[in-house]
């Protein structure tokens, strides 16, 4: 059996992403779940311990600035990652502010996308050990 490097909650409406993300990140020993809308998500947070949710910004019902509202209040130790298919300066900003902990605008590469989850799981590790 292998080690999880880490707890990854995946947030989109669409499956194509959602598919393209479990398929780029369980090649990578992490443990990773999906959902398809935020109120989803927010229930999968409550039965267990993630350490970093991506998240779609513009999904039906509850965005994912929204979202990351949420998970910043309920659960602050989570890193939160938006991606888009909308990015601009302000959206970006929006996110960034708000606590996010990247941003990553749609279309990306699977290297684009291990390369920010990498990042995060360092964060976490460096947070950890605080």
């Amino acid at each position: 059996m292998k080690d999880i490097i880490a707890k990854i909650l995946i947030v989109d409406d669409e499956d194509v992403v959602l598919k393209s993300c479990l398929r780029i990140l369980q090649k990578l020993d992490y443990e990773v779940d999906t959902a398809y809308s935020a109120q989803t998500a927010l229930d999968y947070l409550q039965k267990k311990k993630y350490d970093i949710v991506v998240t779609d910004l513009m999904m039906p019902g509850m965005d994912g600035l929204q979202l990351l509202g949420e998970i910043k209040k309920l659960y602050p130790d989570i890193v939160v990652v938006i991606f888009t298919g909308f990015a601009t300066v302000e959206t970006t900003r929006q996110a960034l502010k708000a606590g996010a902990f990247d941003y990553i605008p749609k279309p990306f590469t699977p290297d684009e996308l291990r390369t920010v989850i990498d990042n995060a799981v360092k964060h976490c590790r460096n947070s950890n050990k605080k």
